[in-house]
């Protein structure tokens, strides 16, 4: 008897012998031959790459506008001619252990190992992703991703792996490497920046284009900068007093548009498309060096509709008067047309304003759904949450909406559309309404082609977020809505269409005749001309 449990733990610490071998020895042979056989470009291999034109079409196929490297985005700058700045910014904010860590973060990679997604983007790490091209969520690409963090920690100095880095990686507006950068959004030498400049520059490679103020807004883009300040002085780069003397730098207009290489008006669709593009894991560098062409869901009709509306009915109004048009298809939320203004890179389609009356179809939403409660009464927290349901963003970077600045508190006067939201965002929620309590998050991609080749798509699967009878009876009708800004907003089974109508400056106006600016004035007639089709069909 003593025998065969002898023979039986035999067997087992055998087994488990052979199992912690494979565990451990599996990965360190693939580990082994993994550092053998792979290898980093350099980054001058990349940068040669990045000058494939990516073509943006409209959703039937038709050519809308093309993205072309334009000449001196690309240009390379040695380590010794970084400002020690700026380094130490994108060192802050990027990557705070690069000097002392082996290449990755233990931590981020043990998060990948058991997520299967993300973790561990540190210096070295997004060095090789950009200069690989591979960006998949996989194990397999974290595990290539650590072998080659090791090696090229192994062959170079940390600041040749900064250099490498630094010089491929997009700052946005088509630029790579701060040279070009500090030019297209300073106007300046890379050597004269200031440490509000570094903040600002270091900001900018999380999300390139989501964080450039041309496309998000200078608000949403202040927010970013004040982060990657912040973590200067946290992390000891520089002092409390000097960061409360750091103010938000001047940033210049793009250079597409100052330089007539593009409309204002295609610069905003270009941006927004770019922005959606990189967050979901596709940036410019990678769609110019698979040479993908982008289809849109915007409709050409529908589009040349809203510009042609925007610019005919303003003709000879108050110059002050901007105006914005955004159209999205009710159950998938495409955007159909969008037209962010031509007077400059200011986007007000994204531009956030007070909706006044035009909140008050999300005030009904929440009266509707507070019948069932006891007592039925309508409360701060039950609109924010309508108006989330309904399809506004709950976060815009990292800032809460319809939220007091402490984000906390709500105001009473929410009911009464005193919080700022962005049309993009209203057009969506009355998408929602129309397609009775479907909500699709507004979108301009509907894919990615290489050829005929479909290798992105986007996901439209509609999320049931409202009950039918409250969204058709919050958005049954089109409204005329109005205080100091105006708008109107409505939509057919096909089509939902938001018009704003308004100024830099939130105060009432007038049109040229001197009639007090309404939705039932300037923005109710582009509205209808851009849903003219739609209402021929009823």
């Amino acid at each position: 008897m003593e025998n065969k449990r002898r023979r039986v733990w035999r067997r087992v610490r055998r087994v488990a012998y052979v199992l912690a071998g494979l565990v451990v020895g599996v990965p360190a042979i693939a580990f082994a031959i993994g550092y053998l056989v792979w290898d980093v470009r350099s980054p001058q291999e990349v940068l040669a790459e990045l000058d494939k034109t990516v073509v943006v079409q409209y959703t039937d196929g038709t050519e809308l506008m093309r993205v072309v490297p334009p000449d001196g985005d690309r240009t390379f700058t040695p380590y010794e001619e970084i400002p020690r700045k700026l380094v130490d910014a994108i060192v802050a904010v990027e990557d705070p252990t690069f000097w002392t860590n082996g290449g990755f973060e233990p931590t981020g990679i043990a998060r990948a190992m058991v997520t299967g997604v993300g973790g561990g983007s540190g210096i070295t790490q997004q060095y090789i992703k950009n200069s690989t091209g591979e960006d998949d969520a996989t194990l397999f690409r974290k595990f290539k991703e650590l072998v080659l963090a090791t090696k090229i920690t192994d062959r170079l100095s940390k600041e040749q792996i900064f250099e490498s880095y630094v010089n491929i990686i997009s700052f946005g507006r088509n630029t790579h490497g701060p040279a070009a950068a500090a030019q297209a959004y300073f106007g300046k030498q890379l050597a004269d920046i200031s440490w509000s400049e570094a903040a600002f520059l270091a900001g900018m490679l999380q999300a390139p284009y989501g964080h450039d103020p041309a496309t998000v807004g200078p608000e949403q883009a202040a927010r970013r900068w004040a982060y990657a300040a912040d973590k200067l002085a946290e992390r000891g780069y520089v002092s409390p007093a000097d960061r409360s003397g750091m103010a938000y730098p001047q940033v210049l207009d793009p250079d597409e548009t100052r330089a007539g290489r593009t409309s204002y008006s295609d610069y905003h669709i270009r941006q927004q498309v770019l922005t959606e593009l990189e967050a979901r894991g596709w940036p410019l560098e990678r769609l110019r060096r698979e040479g993908l062409t982008v289809r849109l869901t915007l409709d050409r009709d529908a589009q040349n509709r809203a510009e042609r509306a925007v610019r005919d009915r303003l003709a000879g109004e108050p110059a002050e008067l901007r105006a914005a048009v955004v159209s999205v298809r009710p159950g998938d939320g495409g955007v159909t047309a969008y037209a962010g203004g031509n007077w400059g890179v200011t986007d007000y389609a994204v531009t956030p304003r007070r909706p006044g009356s035009a909140f008050r179809p999300i005030v009904q939403l929440a009266e509707f759904r507070a019948r069932a409660d006891d007592p039925p009464v309508v409360t701060g927290p039950k609109i924010r949450q309508a108006a989330y349901d309904a399809g506004i963003p709950e976060f815009l970077d990292g800032a809460r909406t319809l939220t007091a600045p402490d984000g906390v508190r709500i105001a009473s006067t929410i009911a009464e559309g005193t919080y700022r939201l962005r049309p993009l965002d209203l057009a969506g929620v009355f998408a929602t309404f129309a397609s009775g309590g479907l909500r699709v998050a507004p979108h301009f991609v509907a894919e990615l082609r290489r050829g005929d080749e479909v290798v992105w798509r986007q996901d439209t699967t509609p999320v049931p977020a409202l009950p039918r009878e409250a969204a058709l009876l919050a958005g049954g009708v089109p409204g005329e809505y109005g205080t100091s800004d105006a708008w109107m907003a409505g939509a057919s089974s096909s089509m939902a269409t938001l018009v704003w109508v308004g100024g830099d400056e939130e105060r009432p106006r007038a049109d040229r005749d001197g009639v007090p600016l309404t939705g039932a004035t300037l923005p109710s007639d582009i509205w209808r001309e851009v849903m003219s089709p739609e209402l021929a069909t009823r």
